[in-house]
């Protein structure tokens, strides 16, 4: 029984390695991000989807691959942290907008982790009706329903800074994700609710009484607890002079390329909108004693992963030394693991939980969403989204918003844009002003200077 129980475990560990992918080890590095939120569903899935109990390893040694390939075996701030388990890269593009029509723009940008971005694939279609973009009247085939190909969306996503609740206004979704939060905890915990299960059972059950395999079960959530306390420091939203002096505090256009999800036009500040494109996420690697203490939080993250690396080949030999029913009961087990494990790589469940779902369904709901540090500064998002059935319909639409945009520009309204633009006249009539005060000075200096010089000539000559 005990040669069966192993060949099994052994096909089982294929199995999983196959199925499991990093997305679990970026759980394990960055909780605050991937537990936040509680909502019920969200919470039956991470109960009964997502522990991590079962055979891991292959992931794991993608993720420890990533660490090397991008220097971080090197030492104390050596390596990039962008494009590993630690700072995922989206590989997604971004433009600034410049003119009238998507063609006037700036050259493409990474996105690099793109919050934004990841919040925008997480909107869905559902409860919205299809929408036809406008239509020149001039066109012959103005009145012909466009074909249904591939159904696109569009967002038109707007953000800017808040200093605090009273400047978010009421009805503000509140949702912050720099610090461990209950529903961290939450989240961690029933994560592995069914390896407790199992736990309970070795431990307790008659035909089992099995101590040891009770407190193996329970490693993963001991390691998860130990994650919430060695996770690295991440850099929050920026102060508005923080975010650069050289970017203004009007509104801008900015078009994310991520065609699979559909279009999406971004408008704000830059201060608000580039550090998400930017640094925002970003493990902190400080300098000095600060730079060495991230240092060690590093290597125990990936120490954590290591472990989990070797937790299943550690289960699979002692299993031969399991009685029957004991045995019977770890390779069930393991066998709901890569189960669920491959149904949340089939459905795409491997975000449940994550900060940008979260957000994402408070928009869908027409709902402001207030992005928040402890101290209460925070980023202010709203979304239009409509849903086209197909291509042109849809970049006929973000044309639309793009010219909306700069007609009201050029009109000099009353949104952010106009406000921006009053406050660089006023310094351009200040500036103005002073260097006319400056040349009235210099032109009297002139005139005084030429008097002196006409009297010196008529003293010369009556000499």
């Amino acid at each position: 029984m005990s040669v069966i129980i192993g060949a099994l475990g052994s096909v089982i560990g294929y199995l999983g390695a196959e199925a499991s992918t990093e997305s679990f080890f970026e759980r394990l590095l960055w909780p605050q991000r991937f537990y936040n939120d509680a909502d019920l569903y969200v919470l039956i899935r991470l109960a009964f989807f997502l522990p991590m109990s079962g055979p891991l390893h292959g992931a794991a040694l993608e993720s420890l691959d990533t660490f090397r390939n991008n220097g971080l075996y090197l030492g104390m701030r050596r390596g990039d942290m962008l494009g590993t388990t630690f700072y995922h890269d989206l590989g997604a593009k971004y433009y600034h907008l410049t003119g009238k029509n998507t063609d006037q723009r700036d050259n493409a940008k990474d996105s690099r982790n793109g919050f934004w971005v990841q919040v925008l694939r997480e909107v869905s279609c559902r409860n919205r009706d299809v929408h036809l973009a406008v239509q020149d009247p001039e066109d012959p085939a103005v009145d012909q329903i466009p074909p249904y190909r591939a159904m696109q969306l569009v967002h038109h996503l707007k953000l800017r800074y808040a200093r605090n609740a009273d400047h978010a206004g009421q009805g503000s979704v509140e949702i912050a994700e720099a610090s461990v939060t209950w529903r961290t905890v939450l989240g961690t915990v029933l994560s592995e609710l069914s390896s407790i299960v199992i736990a309970i059972t070795a431990a307790a059950a008659k035909p089992f009484k099995t101590y040891w395999l009770a407190g193996y079960m329970l490693v993963p959530l001991a390691l998860k607890l130990v994650a919430l306390l060695t996770c690295v420091r991440r850099y929050s939203i920026l102060d508005e002079q923080e975010a650069g002096d050289h970017q203004g505090f009007e509104d801008e256009l900015y078009e994310s390329d991520d065609p699979t999800h559909g279009f999406a036009i971004i408008q704000g500040p830059p201060r608000a909108v580039l550090q998400f494109f930017r640094h925002y996420g970003h493990p902190v690697r400080d300098s000095g004693a600060a730079g060495r203490r991230d240092r060690m939080r590093e290597v125990l993250s990936m120490a954590l992963i290591y472990l989990f690396m070797l937790y299943f080949p550690a289960g699979l030999i002692s299993s031969l030394w399991m009685p029957n029913n004991t045995q019977f009961l770890w390779l069930s087990f393991q066998v709901y693991t890569i189960v669920t494990m491959h149904a949340v790589r089939i459905v795409g469940w491997d975000n449940c939980g994550r900060t940008e779902a979260r957000v994402a369904r408070h928009l869908e709901r027409n709902e402001q969403v207030w992005l928040r540090r402890p101290d209460g500064l925070g980023i202010i998002a709203s979304l239009e989204t409509k849903d086209f059935p197909n291509v042109a319909s849809a970049k006929r639409e973000v044309d639309v918003i793009i010219q909306g945009y700069f007609r009201h520009h050029d009109m000099d309204g009353t949104n952010n844009v106009a406000q921006g633009k009053q406050g660089i006249e006023r310094r351009v009539e200040g500036l103005k002003k002073s260097e006319a005060k400056q040349a009235f000075k210099k032109g009297q200096e002139e005139e005084v200077a030429k008097e002196q010089e006409a009297r010196r000539g008529v003293d010369d000559s009556g000499s």
